[in-house]
């Protein structure tokens, strides 16, 4: 799932730290309901943390029912396609501070194994991104917060379906990018944000996603032991990341390959498949649309290989209704 919490102009998400330290449900010491048109008159040291209808519903709702999934053994992790807050413009968003992260790292600790990938709303639209730099005070604070060794998500917490639990590989300098391997499936997480351009993709002397996935793939291009590829990013990949892919492919054979993005924000989700090779893409479905359950299917036999199964938890086509799951 992802593209979730928002909260951004509802009208009981006022909320904020006051000055004490304390939670304020209606927040005295800011205006936190503002619309991108108006973040100017937000201070870039403000407490706000936009905890209203949205977050509620993945408080109450999403992440109850993903961790129920779990206990009774039908899914192993959860993973988060990006974009935990309300954007703006690149490099103006005032939403991204310790607050808004802490909120957020407060509620997805909830989640059973849960994993996030950044999106544009909280990566380069939040205040002073630096598109030159891979590094800047508050992608600092993202990756202390949500995946490197100081975060309650940098590794699974809880033993998966059938014993065990993978080890979570991070790439050095961005420990937002993610790589494990279960049942010999290579599950990727990326950095590829929506709006525009950022460092990674478009400025870093080589793209960084693309440098990842070719470190990991060849690591097995002598064994060649993967039988399925899942990659999760917030947007489209470049073709570059599908070239690595492809070099691995050369080695071993073409494989199932699954890429997880959320940027587009449809009312249901979709699946579309490249006609040139093994490649399917997976869109999420925008907020407050229900999780999917995404399995790798084995045939049994060993004969045909992985297949992808989506089960939608929530059959409205909407994005404006919470689901309700108990």
């Amino acid at each position: 799932f992802g593209d979730t919490p928002y909260d951004n102009q509802c009208s009981d998400c006022n909320t904020c730290y006051a000055e004490d330290g304390t939670k304020e449900d209606d927040c005295t010491r800011f205006d936190c309901i503002l619309s991108n048109i108006t973040m100017d008159d937000l201070p870039v040291e403000n407490t706000c943390t936009y905890e209203g209808v949205d977050y509620a519903c993945v408080r109450d709702s999403i992440i109850p029912y993903m961790n129920s999934r779990i206990a009774v053994g039908d899914a192993a992790f959860i993973l988060h396609a990006g974009d935990i807050l309300k954007g703006g413009n690149v490099g103006e968003s005032k939403r991204c501070t310790n607050y808004t992260f802490t909120s957020r790292k407060d509620l997805f600790n909830n989640a059973t194994n849960f994993l996030l990938v950044p999106g544009d709303n909280d990566w380069n639209e939040c205040y002073g991104y630096d598109i030159y730099s891979n590094s800047d005070p508050t992608r600092e604070l993202w990756r202390a917060t949500f995946s490197d060794v100081t975060s309650p998500f940098n590794q699974f917490s809880t033993d998966f379906p059938g014993g065990g639990r993978p080890h979570i590989h991070r790439k050095l300098g961005n420990p937002e990018m993610f790589f494990f391997q279960r049942n010999d499936i290579a599950i990727f997480g990326l950095n590829k944000v929506g709006n525009r351009f950022s460092y990674i993709s478009d400025v870093a002397p080589v793209d960084l996603n693309a440098e990842w996935v070719e470190e990991r793939l060849s690591l097995d291009s002598n064994t060649c032991s993967y039988k399925s590829i899942v990659i999760l990013a917030q947007a489209l990949l470049k073709p570059i990341v599908y070239d690595k892919v492809d070099t691995y492919f050369e080695a071993c054979g073409p494989l199932p390959l699954l890429t997880i993005t959320g940027d587009y924000h449809p009312d249901t989700f979709c699946m579309t498949k490249n006609s040139t090779n093994t490649r399917l893409d997976l869109t999420v479905e925008a907020f407050r649309s229900g999780p999917l359950l995404v399995s790798v299917v084995r045939d049994p036999t060993g004969q045909k290989g992985d297949y992808f199964h989506v089960d939608d938890s929530d059959l409205v086509d909407s994005n404006s209704d919470c689901p309700k799951y108990f």
